[in-house]
């Protein structure tokens, strides 16, 4: 189970369960993670008060990471930023993903219907991570990056996923958001229960709004594959311009079809 590091607690949690847990690595990664969570410059004082690390400890590992690229650091303000290796590190997973290329017509065309975006995506723990979005070639508030990061609580391609699972290892995630983020779990729960009924039904999960910014989302688990993961495809689009009743009848069904032809297309039957 893939884990969010949010401090020197949960680092010393994970080696008295596994003596072969590399710590230093660990709190290296740690740095890297807070800026997924928080994308913004921090000074040495703020990385070391936020996760709980000795100041010593936290300038030697940002000093190697601004080594290898990993960090910049902004001298004028003494504060570092996500550097660009960062980003280079993912680029090998994203182009490992062919059918990226071969699913991007059919997903700019669903975009531009919709006037919103499609997107895929992977599981990351209690997380999805976009790897490709098409948007509405006009303009639209619903674009996320690629790399976006959004929760499998509120959205609806994490929703897709939970739905995936059988039912001894959705518990477990479940459990998982309930420890690590319950006002967030709580915030949801109703929303995920609508929407694991209604893929139960109808094949797509829903998200009328949970996750803000006046964004409604449908989506669907593929039978296609990266690895050991699912690739999940979704489509977002501004409430202003539609409804949850809408979504329901019109997206979510259009967005099954074209995950069935993407299947068919990459030979999955």
């Amino acid at each position: 189970m893939i884990r969010q590091l949010r401090h020197q607690s949960d680092v010393s949690a994970l080696r008295i369960g596994d003596p072969n847990f590399a710590g230093t690595l660990a709190k290296g990664l740690m740095i890297l993670q807070t800026f997924l969570r928080d994308p913004r410059p921090y000074a040495n004082s703020e990385l070391a008060t936020l996760l709980g690390l000795p100041r010593s400890t936290v300038s030697r590992l940002c000093g190697t990471l601004l080594e290898m690229g990993y960090l910049d650091r902004d001298e004028r303000i003494d504060r570092y930023f996500i550097g660009p290796a960062a980003v280079a590190l993912g680029y090998p997973y994203i182009v490992s993903i062919p059918l990226r290329a071969q699913a991007r017509p059919l997903m700019q065309s669903f975009a531009d219907q919709v006037r919103g975006a499609a997107s895929i995506g992977v599981a990351m723990g209690l997380d999805v991570v976009y790897v490709e979005t098409c948007a509405y070639k006009r303009g639209t508030l619903a674009r996320p990056d690629v790399g976006a990061l959004r929760s499998v609580a509120s959205s609806a391609m994490g929703r897709a996923w939970l739905h995936s699972l059988d039912e001894k290892e959705r518990s477990a995630v479940l459990r998982q958001l309930k420890a690590e983020r319950p006002e967030e779990l709580a915030r949801c729960a109703a929303g995920i229960k609508d929407s694991l009924q209604l893929q139960s039904r109808h094949g797509f999960a829903i998200n009328r709004g949970d996750a803000g910014m006046g964004v409604l989302g449908v989506a669907v688990a593929s039978r296609l594959r990266q690895g050991t993961r699912a690739l999940l495809f979704n489509c977002a689009v501004p409430g202003t311009q539609i409804d949850a009743k809408t979504l329901e009848s019109d997206v979510g069904p259009r967005l099954v079809e074209l995950v069935r032809l993407c299947e068919r297309n990459a030979g999955v039957a």
